[in-house]
């Protein structure tokens, strides 16, 4: 059995389609999308027979033995659909219209509250555009009255010229103040800490002191206890470090002095002179040309009594002074700088 029943509903289809495409505008791919763009200008009763039409190109193309009862009666079926949609352009534009009516009957509540909101603006810009500018107020004319001649006074007798006043005395020079000695007592490993007869060593409130020649500018940032590499605690000063004359700086050493200022007098800890104050080093990571900056951490190590429980125990209580004096400065080959 040929394929001739299929090519004919096939070919009535394409028609159709070119003939919506070209004469109603219809968009989309296939019958069924390019009627649905038509939906508002294509008669109702032309839709329902094309809609026929397009069931039977579904079927020609699912069904692999697809036959019409009359071939021929098909294709006056659609060579008069051809007829009334040419037939049916004339009248479009009057279609079209009745559509738009029925649109604006179904959102009339929309399309009223636009016209009202359009209305509103046109009306606000007319008032603003247009707005008479308000008349000035009469000026009243006001006739000066002649000033009144000046009299003339009599001129000043000049005044005595003033004695001379002798020159302030200059003020004598503050004396400077003579900063406290730092305490010498020092309390040996393991035993009590020793009783400072003396005032006290730094100013109320301060936690850490550095004393630097001015050719280093030592900036304290915090103190703090840590874990040290052998896993024990150990109490940690963070500085920054600015080699501010020197062409290099490689190693700085301090004596250090710990006090405990939890009673009224603050008390000798750990003293630079005791048996257990091992100088505190500090090695810069790279060598600090004249101008440069860097962070420095000045660490006790776990076999000086600064890592014992009773030295970490005061550091986070917070009641203690610490004070480090520079001693030492070591350049960049290993030798000493003059302080």
């Amino acid at each position: 059995m040929s394929d001739k029943d299929k090519d004919i509903v096939l070919n009535i289809c394409r028609r159709i389609e070119r003939v919506l495409q070209r004469d109603w505008g219809s968009t989309g791919a296939g019958l069924r999308e390019r009627l649905g763009s038509t939906r508002y200008v294509v008669p109702p009763e032309l839709r329902k027979r094309i809609r026929y039409l397009h069931s039977m190109h579904k079927q020609a193309l699912k069904q692999e033995r697809f036959k019409l009862k009359s071939a021929a009666d098909f294709e006056d079926k659609g060579e008069q659909i051809l007829d009334q949609l040419a037939e049916a352009r004339k009248t479009a534009p009057r279609r079209l219209r009745l559509w738009l009516k029925d649109l604006v009957v179904r959102y009339r509540i929309l399309f009223g509250t636009a016209v009202v909101a359009l209305l509103v603006a046109v009306v606000g810009l007319a008032y603003l555009l247009f707005e008479p500018e308000p008349s000035p107020a009469p000026v009243a004319t006001v006739v000066p009255k002649p000033a009144p001649k000046p009299v003339p006074r009599p001129a000043p007798k000049p005044a005595p010229a003033p004695a001379p006043v002798a020159a302030p005395a200059p003020a004598p020079a503050p004396l400077a103040k003579a900063s406290a000695p730092a305490p010498t007592s020092a309390a040996t490993a393991g035993a009590a800490p020793a009783a400072d007869t003396g005032p006290a060593p730094l100013p109320a409130g301060t936690t850490v002191h550095v004393e630097a020649p001015p050719q280093v500018l030592i900036t304290l940032k915090r103190a703090e206890v840590v874990q040290g590499v052998s896993g024990g605690n150990e109490i940690s000063v963070i500085v920054e470090v600015q080699n501010m004359g020197y062409e290099s700086l490689k190693r700085i050493t301090f004596d250090a002095w710990l006090y405990d200022t939890s009673g009224a007098m603050p008390v000798t800890v750990i003293a630079p002179s005791g048996t257990e104050a091992t100088p505190w080093k500090g090695f810069v990571r790279q060598t600090l040309r004249r101008g440069q900056s860097a962070e420095l951490r000045l660490s006790y190590g776990p076999a000086s009594r600064w890592a014992s429980d009773q030295v970490i125990e005061l550091v986070k209580s917070g009641r203690y002074q610490i004070r480090l004096k520079v001693v030492s400065l070591i350049d960049g080959s290993d030798k000493p700088l003059p302080m």
